[in-house]
């Protein structure tokens, strides 16, 4: 086999560099851009603070009883699962250990004796975030462990070549609260700011004319550079 070219080692260099910065190039050189997000590795699997949520697909087993187990339990739209003996069981927003002990507890009351369950999720597909505005390609994306917004942004294929990354914008809900905050993904980029952590059922908006009409005139002064979220006027 023929030695590599200058080329060869030219391209090697530049994937690696894109790969090592994290989406090295500017939103005008798209190539390049698209191939560092190409690069970015994948989101770890659903860790044990996961929050169980509807349409969630889980493994529910009980110890020495085969007939009471579940493969395949759909959590539905009201966060139940339906179990043998004991009927409907509230699981959404709960740990798998916390529903363990939920369903133990439930047959431990009439049926069995020290009931020994354990429960797994297979499909996580409540844990989803939404991304929209300035992307290539705006939707719906499911996350798996840990996602920081940049990798939140290069799941919908990077900003656009007209994007404004000095002005992401992340919407959450908490306690039945819209709230958001904004973010310059610029600087989170170089190191200058902290990449904030995505949760499940956030929105990213890229853009903050996009995020203004998204929220229909909602968004006024926001936070920026990782403050605190703050309550939108519109919710209040």
């Amino acid at each position: 086999m023929g030695r590599p070219t200058d080329r060869t080692h030219q391209t090697l260099g530049i994937l690696f560099g894109c790969a090592l910065l994290g989406g090295c190039a500017t939103v005008e050189d798209a190539p390049r851009e698209a191939a560092a997000y190409a690069l970015m590795p994948a989101a770890p699997a659903v860790g044990m603070d996961y929050r169980i949520a509807p349409d969630d697909v889980l493994r529910v087993q009980i110890y020495h009883e085969p007939g009471l187990s579940l493969e395949d339990a759909e959590v539905t739209a009201a966060g139940m699962i339906r179990m043998p003996l004991i009927g409907d069981v509230p699981v959404a927003g709960l740990s798998a250990g916390e529903a363990s002990d939920v369903i133990a507890g439930r047959l431990g009351e009439r049926y069995l004796v020290s009931p020994q369950v354990t429960v797994f999720v297979k499909k996580a597909v409540g844990r989803r975030i939404t991304v929209d505005g300035e992307v290539r390609e705006p939707g719906l994306y499911p996350i798996e462990g840990r996602t920081g917004l940049l990798q939140a942004v290069a799941l919908a294929k990077g900003p656009s070549r007209l994007a404004s990354l000095k002005q992401i914008v992340i919407v959450r809900q908490v306690q039945g609260q819209r709230q958001a905050a904004k973010f310059d993904l610029d600087a989170i980029r170089k190191g200058e700011a902290a990449d904030p952590e995505v949760l499940p059922g956030d929105t990213i908006i890229v853009g903050l004319s996009r995020a203004k009409a998204i929220l229909g005139g909602t968004l006024l002064a926001l936070p920026a550079l990782g403050a605190a979220f703050i309550a939108l006027d519109g919710d209040r």
